[in-house]
């Protein structure tokens, strides 16, 4: 993210800026459509998602901010049911929801694979100690945010194909939207301390000029007015090639496969770092003992069988990003019978680059197989479990 910012501040110093007040988001008028977007228009009055967002009322900020007492997980579990609905049967579900046509919009693009390919996320991205849930798809783009207030959901912002936001990390958002081929728009936008609204920190825009050329404006308010923002020096090509940084949020599918909290899982096995070593008889394995190796810690809550770590190996990497892994043993010492949650295993490793180079399988206690890449999320640093696809022999990755 910091060579990001040096990246667009370096471009804005091209442009007079101004101080302005910020206000939630970009603005556009319309609501996002289910399916045919090609009337979306950039607002000229006010910001978008302006309509989805409802402004706390009096007395509800001191609520934020305070010990959070309400479990998350069931003051969300609604929502992710009624968006699991959703994205399994896109096309037989109609909505005009706030929040839910964003996400609709997107599980119909994706069709059959819309369950596999979208997902959600229970944590706290303000930084106020309240979780908020983000649903949207696995490649990076947000649908719909929420936070709790008063211990209910509240609507923050939804996103759609032309209106999009991605995670930044630090509880900022990169947002493109596009109502035109002459008006497009992007920026930084960051979260609330509370969590319940998005303000601009700097906004681009393109629109045309009285001689009918594209012209790039700026502003720190997110309107798409030109009498309201600055013409920047930069040109349109240089304004189109902008590429953030970000990583994409580590959602669960709804499909329940793929990549998910590695600590709080869904599944019985989980795998975190072992940075302090408890009273435990941990089953000892060593993979690697070099230079920055770390040891992490595989525990189950209830008893699985036949439990492997493997070593893999991508073999093939296709157009859509599904990788096809070649899954060996790690070593002799690497299986187990039975585990159980009084027999934690501690391993030695080394995570040598981007691609998943460990994982595990096992049966659990209806004696399906369970096989799993290991990676490190390039969000926090945090371990992941990815699931492999287990309607393929092979060890597939979607």
């Amino acid at each position: 993210m910091k060579r990001y910012i040096a990246f667009f501040l370096s471009i804005l110093l091209l442009a007079t800026m101004t101080a302005c007040n910020a206000v939630s988001q970009p603005g556009i008028e319309t609501e996002p459509p289910v399916e045919d977007t090609s009337s979306y228009q950039p607002a000229q009055e006010q910001d978008v998602g302006q309509q989805d967002i409802q402004e706390p009322e009096q007395g509800t900020q001191s609520t934020q901010g305070t010990e959070q007492t309400t479990d998350p997980d069931l003051a969300y579990s609604e929502l992710v049911e009624r968006f699991r609905t959703l994205v399994v049967d896109p096309f037989g579900q109609e909505s005009d929801e706030p929040g839910e046509m964003g996400v609709l919009e997107a599980a119909r693009a994706a069709g059959d694979r819309a369950e596999y390919e979208m997902g959600y996320l229970i944590e706290d991205l303000s930084g106020d100690g309240i979780p908020e849930l983000a649903v949207g798809e696995l490649s990076g783009p947000i649908n719909a945010l929420y936070t709790l207030v008063d211990g209910q959901p509240e609507l923050v912002f939804e996103g759609w194909y032309r209106s999009s936001y991605v995670y930044m990390g630090d509880g900022h958002f990169y947002y493109y939207g596009s109502g035109s081929a002459a008006e497009t728009g992007q920026g930084v936008f960051y979260l609330t301390k509370d969590g319940t609204a998005l303000e601009c920190e700097s906004f681009l825009f393109t629109g045309l000029d009285s001689g009918g050329d594209i012209r790039v404006y700026y502003n720190e308010t997110g309107s798409w007015d030109p009498a309201e923002s600055e013409k920047s020096d930069m040109t349109a090509e240089d304004f189109w090639a902008l590429d953030p940084a970000g990583e994409a949020l580590p959602l669960a599918p709804f499909s329940g496969t793929g990549s998910f909290s590695a600590v709080e899982s869904e599944f019985p096995v989980s795998v975190r770092y072992l940075t302090e070593v408890g009273d435990e008889d941990y089953n000892w394995v060593t993979l690697y003992d070099g230079p920055d190796a770390c040891c992490i810690l595989i525990t189950s809550d209830s008893w699985v069988s036949n439990l492997s770590i493997l070593n893999l190996f991508v073999e093939d990497v296709a157009d859509d990003g599904t990788m096809t892994l070649s899954a060996t043993l790690a070593g002799d010492d690497c299986h187990w019978d039975t585990v159980t949650s009084d027999t934690p295993i501690a391993v030695q490793l080394i995570f040598p680059g981007d691609l998943p180079a460990y994982g595990i399988s096992y049966e659990d206690q209806y004696g399906v197989l369970r096989r799993f890449a290991i990676e490190v999320s390039g969000y926090d640093g945090s371990l992941l479990l990815r699931e492999a696809d287990p309607n393929e022999s092979e060890f597939v990755l979607k």
